[in-house]
């Protein structure tokens, strides 16, 4: 955008016409203040549109004003606050940012690149099931890792063998950027759960209900013996057929936890391989 806007006036409300002439005069977004006053932007190289607008609709006013640059990304970061999240973590969605919980674990975060920034009740949950767990697991394994903030934490409370995958590129890339800026270390594999190889004692797969209905013959694949695997992102009214799909499986539901929009499910596979 330009750093000024073409303000138009009318006594009575614009008509739709003018929106029309505007786009054909290159305009590359328009806020609509009020019925009675628009905010028209236009590439800076754009011809100026003032006069062919004034003669196509002689009865709006029209004229540029400045307008004041706004650093959107600085107003983003500025937005940014911790977050305390089960008993034990805080997440940082900032590189900037501070731990004020000196008692709690930092996941430090890239801001606004992948999902899983903990403040959605899916990861969130995970983060709590994480925490809430006797010792930690020996292995973990985050399918659909995002920001790979659940890899991230599994290192920090001491999980020796971590690997997270996601069919997202650019998600390994920051899931990447992750571990670095938490100076931890995990595998990362392009690809699901298919493409991983070996067992593991506990399994995470925040995703989509549908998704996770999907996979879970490859999730329950890389189950050690007794591991558990905790399937979260599973909208309301979706949950039966996951706990349908995981039971034809031989999973046993040992817990489950919504917030009455999502719900995260717990399961643990048989200690010996079913067949």
């Amino acid at each position: 955008m330009t750093g000024r806007a073409l303000v138009l006036r009318s006594r009575d409300p614009i008509p739709d016409a003018v929106g029309d002439s505007l786009k054909a005069l290159g305009m590359t977004a328009l806020w609509e203040v009020s019925p009675t006053q628009w905010r028209a932007y236009f590439p800076q190289k754009a011809p100026d549109p003032v006069d062919p607008l004034r003669e196509r609709h002689p009865d709006v006013e029209c004229g540029w004003e400045e307008e004041p640059a706004v650093d959107w990304a600085g107003r983003y970061q500025s937005s940014l606050r911790p977050l305390a999240i089960g008993r034990r973590f805080a997440v940082l969605p900032s590189l900037a940012l501070d731990n004020p919980w000196s008692e709690r674990i930092p996941l430090r975060l890239m801001p606004g690149m992948a999902f899983g920034t903990g403040e959605h009740y899916t990861t969130a949950s995970c983060l709590r099931l994480l925490e809430e767990m006797p010792s930690s697991p020996a292995s973990v394994l985050d399918v659909g890792c995002g920001s790979g903030i659940l890899a991230a934490a599994s290192c920090k409370l001491g999980c020796p063998r971590v690997t997270a995958c996601d069919v997202d590129a650019d998600a390994l890339l920051v899931a990447g950027e992750t571990a670095a800026a938490n100076g931890v270390s995990y595998r990362l594999v392009e690809g699901s759960a298919a493409q991983v190889e070996g067992e593991f004692d506990l399994v995470f797969a925040n995703i989509l209900a549908e998704t996770l209905s999907a996979i879970l013959p490859d999730l329950a694949a890389r189950l050690a013996p007794g591991g558990l695997l905790a399937g979260s992102g599973i909208a309301s009214g979706r949950q039966e057929q996951v706990l349908a799909a995981a039971s034809s499986l031989g999973l046993v539901l040992m817990e489950s936890r919504t917030d009455g929009e999502w719900w995260t499910l717990l399961w643990r596979a048989p200690l010996s391989r079913m067949g």
